[in-house]
C-alpha cells in the first residue's frame, strides 16, 4: 500500500487580467462608467466597501478632475514654451545665445582681471559645471536677469550701450520676469490636478477590478459576456 501522498495546495483563483482595466485616462473613465451604471442595475451584486452610488458620485470626480487637467496643460503650455525660447536666447547654441556677448565685453572692458570673471557675480553670471552662465532654475534665473540688467546699466563698467547692453537684456528680463511666477503657478496647480485625478483613478480603479471579480465569482460561464456589458468591450486596450 503506497503512503498517502500529502495533498497539493489548492490553485488561488485567477483574477481579471491587467489588460482588463484601459491604461488611458479618457478610456478608463468611459469603461468606468459604463460598468457603475451596469451595477446600478444589478443590485443583488455587492461590495462591502462601497456602493453603486458612491462609485457614480467617484466617476463624477474623476471626469471632473480630467477636465481640469486638461486645462492646466493647456495653461502651462504657452507660458513654458516662451521660458524655453528665452532661455536658448540666453544661453543657447553659439548661433542663438547672447550671453556671450555679455562676458566678451567684459572679457575686453577687464583683459588684465581674469577677463572680467571676477565681475560675473554682479552680473548674475554663476559656474555651473564648467561653463559660466545664468542660474538655470528659473526663479534663480529671473533674479540674475535682474541683477544682469542693473550691472549693465552701472556706469563704472561702461556697457550700457551697444546691441547687447542694457537695453537689450531689460526687455528679456522683463519678459522672462513676467512669464515665470505665472508658469511656476501653473505648474504647482497642474501638480495638484495631476495629484487629485491620480488619486480618484487609483480609488476608482479598486472599484472596477472589485467589479471584475465579482462577475466573474457571480458567473463563473458566462462572465466574459458580461463583463462586456459592464464596459469591458474588448479583451485588450
Amino acid at each position: 500500500m503506497e503512503p498517502t501522498k500529502p495533498a497539493g495546495k489548492p490553485a488561488k483563483p485567477k483574477g481579471p487580467k491587467t489588460r482588463n482595466v484601459p491604461q488611458g485616462d479618457k478610456a478608463f473613465s468611459e469603461a468606468y462608467d459604463l460598468a457603475v451604471a451596469e451595477w446600478g442595475l444589478r443590485p443583488q451584486l455587492t461590495l462591502e466597501w462601497t456602493t453603486q452610488p458612491k462609485a457614480l458620485a467617484l466617476g463624477t470626480l474623476l471626469r471632473e478632475s480630467l477636465r481640469t487637467s486638461s486645462a492646466a496643460d493647456d495653461a502651462i503650455t504657452p507660458q513654458t514654451r516662451r521660458l524655453a525660447e528665452l532661455d536658448l536666447l540666453i544661453d543657447g547654441s553659439k548661433k542663438d545665445g547672447k550671453l556671450k556677448y555679455v562676458k566678451k565685453a567684459l572679457a575686453l572692458q577687464y583683459d588684465e582681471e581674469s577677463d572680467g570673471r571676477p565681475y560675473y557675480g554682479e552680473f548674475g553670471i554663476e559656474k555651473i559645471g564648467s561653463t559660466y552662465t545664468l542660474p538655470h532654475d528659473r526663479a534663480e534665473r529671473a533674479e540674475a536677469l535682474l541683477k544682469l540688467v542693473k550691472a549693465l546699466g552701472n556706469p563704472k563698467h561702461g556697457l550700457a550701450d551697444g546691441k547687447y547692453g542694457k537695453a537689450y537684456w531689460k526687455k528679456i528680463s522683463d519678459e522672462y520676469n513676467e512669464l515665470q511666477p505665472k508658469a511656476a503657478q501653473a505648474t504647482g496647480a497642474r501638480a495638484t490636478e495631476v495629484g487629485g485625478k491620480n488619486q480618484y483613478r487609483d480609488a476608482a480603479e479598486a472599484i472596477f477590478v472589485a467589479l471584475l471579480l465579482l462577475i466573474q465569482a457571480n458567473y463563473p460561464k458566462t462572465y466574459q459576456a458580461e463583463r462586456r456589458k459592464f464596459g469591458v468591450l474588448k479583451e485588450s486596450f
